[in-house]
């Protein structure tokens, strides 16, 4: 190329000297430029009319020609639906009475040193078989007892009465379980020995003594209910046996036999 021509060429004639200029490469960069005005002016036009339209209010209301003739609208009186009151609910009639039963007077025993009047001596128990104790005598509606039938269940809140004498036999729950007088892990840690065949073997756990506290609270029939073995078992039943008067378990506050259970650990250090 000549200086002349080269002077007044432009970048893209020079880099695409004896080049084919016939090429996407050539003619993208040769109108870059135009393209990029083009796109633009596209973009601004777009963002103007956005700008335009969010003023506009989509949710306005379009206006109602009516027309001139159109007739008034009458709205007419609206009463009111009172449901109907509900039936009464039938008279019930009472159900009768029971029959009154025979009643005879029941006088309580009472020791006194005259004779007492014939009204208020005791009533056969003969003439009670067919009558209720009552305040006086009176014929009721049957020669039976009231018609009423009996409970045959009481209802679990009574207490019956103890026997002056206690049972023979232990049991295992009452209302005061024995306790025993001071302190048991004191007693236990002071009198008891781990026997030598259980410490040179390893032998170690829980042997569990069961035992009766008698009414005075001493300690009977003592057995091993659970053993581990090594002299374990012997060392707890004896130590159980030497134990000095407990406190005594109750039943309707009168003292009774408890079957007690003691659990007795040999921990090795």
């Amino acid at each position: 190329m000549e200086p002349t021509t080269l002077l007044n060429a432009d970048y893209l004639d020079i880099v695409f000297e004896k080049r084919n200029k016939t090429y996407g490469s050539y003619e993208l960069r040769k109108n870059y430029n135009r393209r990029m005005k083009k796109a633009g002016a596209l973009v601004l036009l777009g963002a103007t009319a956005l700008f335009c339209f969010s003023f506009i209010d989509l949710n306005r209301t379009p206006a109602v020609i009516l027309d001139a003739h159109t007739k008034p609208v009458v709205l007419s009186e609206v009463h009111a639906v009172v449901p109907p009151a509900p039936p009464k609910p039938p008279r019930t009639t009472p159900p009768p009475p029971p029959p009154q039963a025979n009643s005879k007077i029941l006088t309580p025993p009472k020791i006194v040193d005259v004779v007492p009047p014939t009204e208020t001596t005791m009533t056969p128990v003969a003439d009670l078989r067919n009558a209720q104790p009552g305040a006086s005598n009176s014929l009721g509606d049957s020669t039976g007892l009231s018609s009423v039938p009996a409970t045959e269940h009481g209802t679990g809140n009574s207490i019956v009465p103890s026997s002056s004498k206690s049972t023979n036999t232990a049991v295992r729950f009452v209302e005061q379980m024995p306790e025993f007088i001071g302190n048991m892990s004191d007693y236990l840690g002071k009198h008891l020995r781990y026997p030598d065949a259980a410490r040179e073997s390893g032998i170690q756990g829980q042997v569990i003594i069961e035992f009766v506290v008698n009414e005075d609270g001493s300690v009977a029939n003592a057995r091993v209910a659970r053993s581990i073995g090594g002299g374990c078992d012997e060392e707890a039943l004896h130590i159980v046996s030497a134990m000095p008067k407990w406190k005594p378990g109750r039943q309707n506050g009168m003292p009774v036999k408890v079957l007690f259970t003691l659990p007795i650990k040999f921990v090795l250090n």
